[in-house]
């Protein structure tokens, strides 16, 4: 147990500190505390208070080791600032300090260190909300048992506005840029990474230069208890222009000015002269500024990056495309290749065939003939099917008018040799037989659900043949492809528009007709269904919209 509860001490690498950074971070927090007591004289009280914000910054760049040295120095500062009470009392009240870090710990633990900073709009959220607000609400509840606030919720309320701003000024821009790197005596703060410095941009810096001046110049005439607005502005201003980066820098130039710098009196700020109400109104308003004006900045910043980033994707796309452009046009010229060197052998063969044919005495000298033929001719009918799909999925939809008579009397032309065929009766009928559409798509379709009905014909006794085609004009085209063929099972009824898949055993084709006829319907922004009876016979509709 004791061994797990020392682990909660160590850093996210497991390195062991060495004297140099524990006496280092002890100073930092020292001085903290001695620079907050130097100026108690000018911020009423405990209204600027550096330790926890330095503790906070810690804490998320070392881990929970830092806790035992928060508490040190929270101890030694009740002593510095005469904290009455006995020593129980004051060791009680220095626990305000380790708690709070630990909870801001906990809330946002390596959020800052995976982000690289914060990167974004919903990091930075984060931990402002957990890791700044909640735990100074809790550091709340200590505050009000304080002895010299009697009670009093207006100075609880001060003095929570005032730990908030301090902690958000000094933890943002730290964490957000720099990182600490171990060293062999101690340690040193580096870059965290390349992207919180590209959101600070030359120009923003000149008119950061140029906005802090201005500001200085107004501070000697302008009340800032009255115009604190006026920073806003200005600050509002940078985060609208440069972002993120540049925003919190001129954020903690305005704190700087208004909060560290009271010995010259700036801008008749003197926080003894003014009421509590009054300080909580100002403190408000500040704190509705710098953090109003950072997540403007940051949401500047992200979409500034996500536009870089669209930028990138867009010319990857458009490499992309101009490689698949490529490719495409390999693949047409590879598959009329490979189609045409096949197709050529095939009617070779096929001629050689027809001349054994004529040749041979009787069937019986070449068993072997019908069998080859019927081979070549589904060969020939898939290097069909792989030029019509090549063709269908690549070409530019070209619209035409289209006669649907002369289609049809084109592809039952071609079909006319397919097994079967002679034995069906064609019952046509269309309603309207000039159409504007692509006229190659179209006849992809027609061709391979025509062809599909002939081959899926029953050859049973007392059945006769028949494919009725019709079609219907209204808003939109409507082919109707019906046959009493066998029709199909239910079993595949959601799978016949898949490629290469065959519905029944008794296909001899290769599977793509459906497929390529469904993909020449997409491309048009059109559908086919179907309704089917197993064993009676199919109706495949083709929906299309009008030109």
């Amino acid at each position: 147990m004791f061994t797990g509860s020392m682990q909660l001490f160590s850093d996210s690498e497991n390195q062991k500190w060495n004297l140099g950074t524990w006496v280092l971070l002890m100073l930092v927090l020292l001085a903290g505390s001695y620079i907050s007591f130097f100026f108690r004289s000018f911020t009423d009280s405990l209204l600027l208070y550096l330790p926890i914000a330095l503790a906070f910054v810690m804490v998320h760049w070392f881990g929970l080791r830092i806790l035992p040295l928060v508490f040190i120095n929270a101890v030694i500062t009740l002593f510095l600032w005469n904290a009455s009470g006995g020593v129980g009392r004051i060791l009680l009240l220095a626990t305000h300090e380790p708690v709070i870090v630990f909870v801001s710990w906990v809330l946002c633990k390596n959020l800052i260190v995976r982000s690289g900073g914060l990167s974004n709009r919903q990091v930075f959220v984060k931990f402002v909300a957990l890791g700044i607000f909640i735990p100074v609400l809790i550091n709340s509840l200590y505050t009000y048992h304080y002895s010299f606030i009697d009670g009093d919720l207006e100075k609880v309320a001060l003095l929570w506005l005032s730990d908030f701003i301090t902690i958000f000024i000094i933890s943002v821009p730290l964490l957000h840029f720099l990182r600490p790197e171990k060293t062999r005596l101690s340690f040193r703060l580096v870059i965290n990474n390349p992207l919180p410095y590209q959101e600070l941009s030359q120009r923003g810096l000149l008119e950061i230069i140029l906005a802090t001046l201005l500001f200085f110049t107004l501070g000697f005439f302008v009340s800032f208890d009255k115009y604190w607005f006026i920073y806003g502005v200005g600050a509002t201003l940078i985060a609208v222009r440069h972002g993120f980066g540049n925003v919190i820098l001129i954020n903690a130039i305005i704190f700087i000015l208004n909060y560290l710098i009271p010995l010259i009196n700036f801008g008749s700020w003197e926080y003894g002269t003014h009421s509590s109400t009054q300080l909580v109104s100002v403190h408000l308003g500040m704190t509705t500024m710098f953090f109003g004006s950072a997540i403007i900045g940051r949401v500047i910043c992200d979409l500034r990056n996500t536009q870089k980033e669209l930028i990138v994707q867009k010319k990857q796309i458009e490499n992309s495309n101009i490689q698949l452009s490529k490719a495409n046009h390999e693949m047409d010229r590879f598959v009329y290749s490979v189609s045409h060197d096949i197709s050529a052998p095939l009617k070779s063969i096929r001629g050689l065939i027809a001349i054994s044919k004529l040749e041979s005495k009787s069937d019986l000298e070449f068993p072997y003939l019908a069998r080859i033929e019927e081979s070549v001719e589904k060969l020939e009918a898939f290097t069909e099917e792989i030029l019509d799909h090549s063709k269908a999925s690549r070409k530019d939809i070209e619209i035409e008018d289209v006669n649907l008579h002369l289609l049809l009397d084109s592809i039952l032309d071609n079909l006319k040799y397919v097994k079967g065929y002679n034995a069906i009766r064609f019952n046509i009928q269309l309603d309207y037989p000039l159409v504007r559409l692509d006229r190659f798509l179209l006849k992809v379709m027609l061709s391979n659900l025509i062809s599909n009905a002939i081959k899926f014909q029953r050859n049973e006794p007392g059945v006769d043949p028949e494919i009725k085609i019709r079609s219907i004009v209204t808003d939109q085209l409507y082919i109707e492809v019906a046959d009493n063929g066998e029709g199909i099972h239910n079993d595949y009824k959601n799978r016949i528009f898949e490629m290469f898949y065959r519905a029944t055993t008794s296909s001899t084709g290769s599977g793509l007709g459906l497929f390529i006829a469904m993909e020449s319907a997409v491309k048009l922004k059109g559908t086919i269904s179907f309704q089917t009876t197993y064993g009676e016979g199919s109706i495949f509709t083709i929906e299309l919209p009008l030109h």
